[in-house]
């Protein structure tokens, strides 16, 4: 037999379990804003990031405070960085001299980091270099250093190398490489027997008249073999510096105020490219001299070459 539900017990097993509904929605509402409460809760106690650190290297030889130096003068700046919580992503050199511009920018991942610089004072009254730093969290560090001009500074002696001839890649009869301290020209064979001495290159490429030092990225491309630069274990670096000095002003120069005010440390790069008789290029040697180079002729081909007069600091 079939009993039949009587309608007033209907509605009462509905209203209870819409009450019962209503309850287990509440109950569900109060666990979700309990969980929000603890999850905000334990963020609000989370400890904040420890930033990275940085400080000046202090050995012999390295200079760690602001100090009065007179142009033309070299001194060297190292720093040691490291990370805390995080390990260093960034790193930066900044240069100022009434006009801030930045000499490093690259970007790394590293727990540590060691860097030296040598800086020549310019001419400049003050100059300041900030060494800046931050990690993956993008906490920050900084160091700087405040070099001031000194009363007693003199310009000092320059030394002229004249007309000197270079070849490009495939001259066979005239070599491609130059050492700005001896002032001799090498062949690809005798630059590779006198890596310590070769501070310049010369090729012509994609860029035409280029010059370069071993260092520059290029360079190994156009010099090979067994002897080819890329397989030198002393590879140095030159930074060029395109100017507009003039070729009668570069001829009156007779002490370094002209080169120490041509060169911009922030515009100095691996290579000057599309030289063309007539410019005047500002370098810093290898081993931290300034100077300017004149070009006199140059003829555009692989084969071809280029001649130039150098005055650089003694």
């Amino acid at each position: 037999m079939i009993r039949q539900m009587n309608p007033s017990n209907i509605t009462d097993m509905q209203i209870s379990t819409c009450r019962h509904d209503a309850g287990l929605l509440r109950l569900t509402s109060l666990i979700m804003l309990l969980g929000m409460f603890l999850l905000l809760s334990c963020r609000e106690k989370e400890e904040p990031h420890i930033p990275p650190g940085m400080k000046f290297i202090a050995d012999p030889g390295f200079t760690t405070h602001d100090t009065v130096i007179v142009a033309g003068q070299k001194i060297r700046v190292g720093i040691q960085a490291w990370g805390n919580d995080a390990g260093i992503t960034y790193f930066s050199i900044r240069y100022n001299d009434g006009s801030p511009k930045i000499v490093l920018d690259t970007g790394m991942n590293r727990s540590r980091l060691t860097y030296t610089v040598d800086i020549i004072k310019t001419s400049s009254a003050v100059e300041t270099w900030t060494f800046f730093i931050m990690d993956r969290n993008r906490q920050t560090d900084s160091a700087r250093i405040v070099l001031t001009k000194s009363l007693d500074s003199k310009w000092g002696k320059i030394r002229t190398l004249p007309d000197v001839t270079l070849g490009a890649q495939e001259r066979s009869d005239t070599g491609s490489f130059f050492s700005f301290s001896s002032g001799q020209v090498f062949t690809l064979g005798g630059a590779f027997m006198n890596q310590p001495l070769i501070g310049m290159i010369y090729y012509y490429g994609l860029y035409q008249g280029t010059f370069a030092s071993p260092a520059e990225a290029e360079a190994p491309g156009f010099f090979t073999g067994t002897q080819g630069i890329a397989g030198w274990t002393i590879r140095n670096e030159t930074r060029y510096d395109t100017t507009s000095v003039s070729p009668a002003a570069f001829d009156l120069a007779a002490n370094d105020s002209l080169l120490l005010s041509a060169y911009d440390p922030s515009a100095g790069k691996r290579k000057a490219k599309f030289i063309t008789p007539g410019m005047v290029v500002a370098f810093k040697s290898p081993d931290g001299k300034l100077g300017l180079i004149k070009v006199s002729t140059l003829s555009g081909t692989t084969a071809g070459t280029m001649k130039f007069t150098v005055k650089i600091q003694e």
